[in-house]
């Protein structure tokens, strides 16, 4: 089961374009979600950010990757899901929760709250560049 998220935050690092077993695009990577608050004093405080590990797949990854960079402000609309795995030295198992951005499902995208951006549309699947 999935449960469906949208969000804005700031990338943590430089998306990285990465390969499936079967030759797929995808960026796997972190974003940092800001809360600010007024404290007492009416003084504004960020608050501790809150990381979400997300995978993009397909065109939008290497959009992703060609658009991006650290720091910068990014926007999604996927499906939350949890990664399990076994540890490779104790065995253990290990669990993640990953927010996924697939050509069935999601939308990335910049967030304009603090920033403008233009538009350079890709060529779609068939369409000569």
């Amino acid at each position: 089961m999935s449960t469906t998220v949208t969000f804005a935050g700031n990338l943590a690092e430089a998306p990285e374009l990465l390969y499936t077993r079967e030759n797929e695009p995808f960026v796997s990577c972190r974003v940092l979600v800001n809360r600010r608050t007024q404290n007492d004093q009416g003084e504004w405080v960020n608050d501790e950010p809150t990381a979400h590990n997300v995978k993009i797949f397909g065109l939008a990854a290497t959009h992703v990757h060609d658009s991006f960079g650290s720091g910068d402000p990014i926007f999604f609309h996927g499906l939350e899901r949890t990664e399990a795995w076994a540890d490779k030295e104790t065995g253990e198992k290990r669990t993640k929760d990953v927010v996924v951005v697939d050509n069935r499902f999601g939308e990335v995208g910049i967030s304009l709250k603090y920033v403008s951006a233009r538009i350079d549309r890709a060529p779609h699947a068939g369409q000569a560049s």
